[in-house]
C-alpha cells in the first residue's frame, strides 16, 4: 500500500467501481505527473482539510485514466485525469457544509464544486499555476449540467 500522507493512500485514488465491474485495474505510474499531482492533491488540500473536519474523507473518485473517464461520461478536460482532482464524502456531515469548509479555509484549491447536492469535487492548479480558487454548485436542468457560480 503507497502512503501518499497521513491518511491517504494511493488506493484511494485508484479505486473504481466500473472498473472492477468490467475486471479492469486503474494504475498510476509512481515516477508520473499525475502521481505527483496526486501527492500535492493529498499534502495541500486533503490531509489539511481532514484536519479541520477532524474526520474522514472518503474518496468516490480520485484519478481516472482517459478510458475509465470516457466510461464514466467525465469531461474531456477533467482535472481527474492528471490526477488533481478528488470527489469527495464526509460521513455525518452535508457536502454543502464540508463544501462551505473548504471555501472558508483558506486552502489553495483550484475548483470546489458541490455537484449534485451528493458530493464535493476540489481540486489542485495545474503545477506553476496560481489556484483560481473558484466555487461552483452542478445541477441537472433538463438532462443537461448546470453550473452556477457560488454555493
Amino acid at each position: 500500500m503507497v502512503a501518499l500522507s497521513e491518511n491517504f493512500t494511493l488506493n484511494e485514488f485508484t479505486r473504481s467501481q466500473t472498473a472492477a465491474r468490467l475486471g479492469e485495474r486503474v494504475t498510476v505510474d509512481l515516477t508520473s505527473p499525475e502521481y505527483a499531482n496526486i501527492v500535492t492533491l493529498c499534502k495541500e488540500i486533503l490531509q489539511p482539510l481532514r484536519g479541520l473536519l477532524e474526520a474522514p474523507i472518503t474518496i468516490t473518485s480520485g484519478y481516472r485514466p482517459d478510458w475509465l473517464n470516457e466510461l464514466i461520461g467525465g469531461a474531456p478536460n477533467s482535472a481527474h485525469l492528471s490526477g488533481r482532482a478528488a470527489d469527495i464524502v464526509v460521513p455525518g456531515m452535508s457536502p454543502r457544509s464540508v463544501a462551505l469548509m473548504i471555501v472558508r479555509s483558506g486552502l489553495p484549491f483550484n475548483q470546489c464544486i458541490l455537484e449534485f447536492g451528493q458530493w464535493v469535487h476540489v481540486s489542485i492548479a495545474p503545477m506553476g499555476d496560481e489556484p483560481r480558487r473558484q466555487v461552483l454548485t452542478a445541477s441537472k436542468k433538463n438532462g443537461a449540467t448546470i453550473y452556477k457560480e457560488g454555493l
